[in-house]
């Protein structure tokens, strides 16, 4: 009789405790996206805009409900895609829940209590997720072991970082496998998830209401966003002030983040100082790879007294970008080659030729505003050039020898200011 009440009994306390769990797991949850390496909430890409708009909805119908009792949690988590540096993805996802959460603090007052954050960068288990349903990931199999056993980070006995979880992916089947994964499941991993979980308990404080703090402790962070001030002029008017973007874009239903451009035009301030005017323009294929021509011309004379400062020079270069922040912003390496032709001469020995050259160069590029960014560079390669000398000589000019010299070193300097334009987001831009 004793252990058939004492069965009964943990029965009794086994559905309690289900029945409880069950009452505090009703939730609502969306997912919104984002492009690669941007934290800005586009609510054109995908179906942000209607995913927003309803869970917004959801949170004013639940703040405005006062015939009943809601304890509430709102979970925000952002996530990121495995390219890109460890630390880099972890700021990413957080940046992408402090604009989610700014852009429902539009239309939403939540007290920090109610609000548990998670922004942990690389959304691995997503990634496995996703593989496990997928048959056609090249090594699938391979994918799903390196997925469940393999560290992040591998050490070797002096703490230096020698193998990893993302190393073994990219290696395997010579990067097939890391390829299809970039192109087919990366995309899902750059998102935040906002789930609001509650439940109808008779005990509890409508705690959406504005100004009404919970009665139950939650522990909850706000790492990312600030919450919305209280609501006196003057506070209203300086969070609008420092929010006009976003408000701006629940007028308008367009996000008002940075453009993506796709071009760049650039003139060398240090060739441009030395009265030999450049110009450069610079096309962005991916986020990757891009292609530049490069321009240079001084045509300058004073046949009087015979100085002549005349030179073109075109350079066509492919770049690979790397360590991005954003487009447009980071390093590059790249392959150039080109030619020139020039006539030099200051009231002495002339010389007049052409050349041409080829070589690999340098460069960073770093943004100052929406538009406009700087770009130092520097190319090292082989020079080859040909040219007559010649001298003036009674108003003519009498040709002395021709010479031949090559150069292996630095043959081009950047400091440049550089437009960009071609807003790919917009109407008619690529996508």
């Amino acid at each position: 009789m004793i252990y058939r009440r004492t069965l009964i009994l943990i029965l009794l306390q086994i559905v309690g405790w289900c029945a409880a769990v069950r009452a505090q797991s009703d939730e609502e949850a969306t997912c919104v996206y984002f492009r690669r390496g941007y934290s800005s909430l586009e609510l054109a890409y995908r179906d942000n805009r209607q995913k927003m708009d309803s869970f917004v909805e959801l949170l004013q119908e639940v703040q405005g409900d006062s015939s009943r009792r809601y304890y509430v949690l709102l979970s925000v988590a952002g996530h990121a895609s495995p390219d890109g540096s460890q630390s880099a993805n972890e700021r990413l996802s957080g940046k992408r829940v402090d604009n989610v959460l700014a852009y429902i603090r539009q239309f939403v007052v939540l007290p920090d209590s109610l609000i548990r954050i998670e922004a942990e960068g690389v959304d691995w288990t997503g990634l496995t997720e996703l593989v496990s349903r997928d048959a056609d990931v090249p090594g699938r199999e391979r994918v799903l072991d390196i997925l469940h056993h393999t560290p992040i980070w591998i050490f070797d006995e002096r703490g230096r970082i020698v193998d990893g979880r993302k190393k073994q992916l990219m290696d395997l089947m010579g990067g097939a496998s890391y390829r299809y994964l970039l192109a087919h499941h990366f995309p899902e991993l750059r998102n935040t998830t906002l789930q609001l979980c509650y439940d109808e308990e008779s005990g509890a404080q409508p705690v959406m209401q504005s100004g009404v703090e919970p009665q139950r402790s939650v522990v909850a962070s706000l790492r990312f966003a600030e919450p919305l001030p209280e609501r006196d002029d003057a506070s209203l008017r300086e969070w609008s002030r420092t929010n006009a973007s976003l408000l701006r874009a629940a007028r308008t239903g367009v996000a008002d983040e940075e453009p993506l451009h796709r071009l760049a035009i650039k003139t060398n301030l240090l060739y441009d100082a030395v009265l030999m005017p450049s110009l450069e323009v610079e096309y962005r294929i991916d986020d990757r790879w891009s292609v530049a021509v490069e321009g240079d011309v001084a045509w300058w004379k004073r046949d009087s007294k015979h100085k002549y400062y005349q030179i073109a020079t075109i350079l066509p270069e492919g770049r690979y970008w790397f360590c991005t922040k954003k487009p447009w912003h980071g390093h590059y390496v790249g392959l150039f080659g080109g030619g020139s032709w020039y006539d030099l001469e200051n009231g002495g020995r002339g010389y007049k030729g052409e050349f041409w050259t080829a070589g690999i160069s340098y460069g960073y590029m770093f943004p100052i505003s929406r538009s406009f960014s700087f770009e130092a560079g520097i190319g090292i390669g082989f020079l080859r050039t040909w040219y007559e000398e010649y001298l003036p000589i009674d108003g003519h000019y009498v040709y002395q020898q021709s010479s031949r010299t090559n150069w292996f070193g630095p043959v081009k300097v950047k400091f440049a200011l550089v437009y960009r334009l071609w807003d790919s987001r917009k109407k008619g831009g690529l996508q």
